[in-house]
C-alpha cells in the first residue's frame, strides 16, 4: 500500500503531462497543410489531402527523392499514383515516422526509399527526438505560439489542400556539373561507404513495417554526380542482399536513363532539373508499373479530379521559373 501511495502521484503527473502535451499539440499544429496555415513541409504532407487509399506508391527520402522523381509525371506515363514524401536533409528515423503516418491515410503497394538518405548522419538522440515529435507534435510546432489565432483554440486540424506536384520540387534552371565530378562519376571500385549501425537499424524497421503492411520495399539510387559513387553502390548492394530487399541503381544505367550532366542538373550535379527528372521517369515509371503490377488509373474517372484534370496545371507550374509558389 505504501508503494502504491508513492507511485500513484507520479503516474498521475505523467498522465496529466501527456494530456496537456496532446492538447498543446492540437492547439499549435497547423490547421491545414498550407504555408499560409504555418506548415513548414506542406508539400511532403499533401498525401493527407488525397482521397483515402488512392496512392499506389510512396517515395521516402531527402532532397534527392523530391527532385529526381515526379509522381505526376509517372502517372502521365504509366497511370499509377504515387506521392513524394521526401524532405530536405531527412534522416531514416524521420523517414520511418513519415511512413507510419502515410499508412494512416493511404495503403500503398510499393514503398520507394531513396538511397541517399541511407548515408545521412544522425544519432540515437536525433531518433528519440523524432519519435517524441511524432507522439507530441507540440515539440515540433512550439514556435507557432506567437502566431496563434482565436480559431486555433476551437479548430481541429484538417488537411484539405491538394498539392498539384504531389511532393515534387521542380526547377527549370540548368547548372552543369564540373568536370572534376563527371570525370570520376561511378568509377568502378571495391570500396564500401560505411552504413552506420543506426542507419541499418532503421532500414530494417522500414522493411519490417512494409512487410507487416503487405507493401513491397525498393531501395532506389537516383542519378547524382555529387552524392553518389561506386562505394555507396557497393554498400547498398551488400545491404540489399543481407535484407533481401531489391536495389536499383539508376547511376549505372546511362543508356536507360541518359542524363546529360551539362544540362540536366539544376545545381552542378547535386539534383536533377525538370529535364533530368523526365528522363528518370520515362524509364522508371513503366518499370515500376510492370515489376510491381501497379494499376493504370488513367481511364478511371475516379482519379480525374486528383490526377488527370490536374496535369495541365502541373505542367504550367513546373515550367515556370521562378517558382509560382514558394516551396517548403
Amino acid at each position: 500500500m505504501k508503494y502504491i501511495k508513492m507511485i500513484l502521484p507520479a503516474l498521475l503527473t505523467v498522465a496529466l503531462t501527456c494530456i496537456l502535451l496532446l492538447y498543446l499539440s492540437n492547439l499549435t499544429a497547423p490547421k491545414n497543410n498550407t504555408q499560409e496555415a504555418g506548415h513548414d513541409a506542406w508539400a511532403a504532407y499533401g498525401f493527407e489531402a488525397e482521397p483515402a487509399d488512392s496512392i499506389d506508391a510512396v517515395i521516402l527520402g531527402d532532397s534527392e527523392s523530391r527532385t529526381n522523381m515526379s509522381p505526376m509525371e509517372m502517372f502521365h506515363i504509366a497511370g499509377f499514383t504515387s506521392y513524394c514524401c521526401g524532405i530536405n536533409m531527412e534522416n531514416l528515423s524521420e523517414a520511418y515516422e513519415m511512413l507510419k503516418l502515410v499508412f494512416r491515410y493511404q495503403s500503398p503497394k510499393l514503398v520507394i526509399l531513396d538511397c541517399n538518405c541511407i548515408f545521412s548522419s544522425f544519432d540515437w538522440k536525433d531518433a528519440l527526438m523524432t519519435t517524441a515529435e511524432s507522439v507530441f507534435p507540440v515539440i515540433r510546432w512550439h514556435d507557432r505560439w506567437k502566431d496563434l489565432k482565436p480559431e486555433d483554440f476551437t479548430t481541429v486540424s484538417a488537411y484539405t489542400s491538394r498539392e498539384v506536384r504531389k511532393g515534387y520540387y521542380h526547377a527549370m534552371r540548368s547548372n552543369a556539373a564540373p568536370a572534376e565530378l563527371t570525370d570520376i562519376y561511378m568509377a568502378e571500385s571495391d570500396d564500401r561507404d560505411p552504413i552506420g549501425a543506426i542507419n541499418e537499424y532503421y532500414v530494417k524497421r522500414i522493411d519490417s513495417f512494409c512487410r507487416k503492411k503487405g507493401a513491397s520495399l525498393l531501395l532506389l539510387a537516383t542519378p547524382s554526380v555529387k552524392n553518389w559513387n561506386y562505394a555507396r553502390h557497393n554498400a547498398c548492394m551488400d545491404l540489399s542482399k543481407e535484407l533481401e530487399i531489391p536495389f536499383l541503381d539508376l547511376n549505372l544505367m546511362p543508356e536507360e536513363v541518359p542524363i546529360d550532366w551539362s544540362v540536366d542538373t539544376r545545381d552542378e550535379g547535386d539534383h536533377l532539373n525538370n529535364d533530368g527528372m523526365k528522363k528518370v521517369c520515362d524509364w522508371l515509371a513503366p518499370y515500376l508499373r510492370e515489376t510491381y503490377q501497379l494499376e493504370d488509373h488513367r481511364d478511371d474517372p475516379a482519379y480525374d479530379a486528383s490526377w488527370t484534370d490536374l496535369y495541365n496545371e502541373y505542367t504550367e507550374v513546373i515550367n515556370t521559373w521562378p517558382k509560382k509558389d514558394s516551396d517548403s
